[in-house]
């Protein structure tokens, strides 16, 4: 078993690249197992086979690297990941399941549950619209959020919402900046995010592992 503690924390931005295909080509070629321990979700990408995220010294989470990433079930998870995790409990809507949270919202998806299944909801950045109002339409999601923080993420902005109620990371939609400066954006204000009942995925809460 080979032990690789943050093998590329050290390098710089043109180095590491080439250190981390000369791992991948070793670990894929030799059938060698190695244990990398990391905080960056490209060597996650580019060396995993299977992931396990640790939180406060508990493994949080595991499974392979497309599980991960795409259905995470925990905050720790989600950050890592890139996505919006609202966690709750499932309850009976029609013909699909919704979950409520601990201070009483409701959030939409797709996926079937039993009432009272706990349940995480999961929904990429780029899925939430920004409104400066209430929308006039009756999309299934809309919450009503004070803006915590704007940066850069990629070509656009990334808009991060206050914590929620129950103190876990707020909510992140990826808007452009013409989009932020047609609605004037700014930390401390009010806004709308909504997004469609289809892009949101509810998934059984995994209990943390020792």
């Amino acid at each position: 078993l080979l032990l690789l503690d943050e093998p590329l924390a050290a390098l710089d931005v043109e180095t590491a690249p080439a250190i981390r295909r000369v791992l991948r080509t070793v670990l894929r070629e030799s059938a060698r197992t190695a244990l990398i321990v990391t905080h960056d979700l490209l060597d996650v990408v580019a060396l995993a086979d299977s992931v396990a995220v640790v939180d406060g010294g508990r493994v949080v989470e595991r499974g392979s690297v497309t599980e991960v990433l795409t259905a995470p079930r925990s905050e720790f998870g989600a950050r890592i990941a890139g996505v919006n995790l609202i966690s709750g409990r499932a309850v009976d809507a029609d013909d699909s399941t919704s979950l409520i949270t601990t201070w009483g919202g409701t959030v939409h998806g797709s996926g079937r549950h039993a009432t009272g299944t706990p349940l995480v909801a999961v929904f990429s950045p780029a899925a939430v619209s920004v409104h400066p109002t209430a929308p006039h339409a009756s999309p299934r999601n809309v919450f009503e959020v004070v803006i915590e923080e704007m940066e850069v993420q990629g070509s656009g902005i990334r808009v991060r919402s206050r914590p929620q109620p129950d103190g876990s990371p707020g909510m992140a939609a990826d808007i452009t900046p013409a989009a932020v400066s047609d609605l004037g954006l700014e930390p401390g204000r009010s806004v709308f995010f909504v997004v469609k009942s289809r892009e949101v995925a509810l998934h059984p809460a995994l209990p943390s592992q020792p």
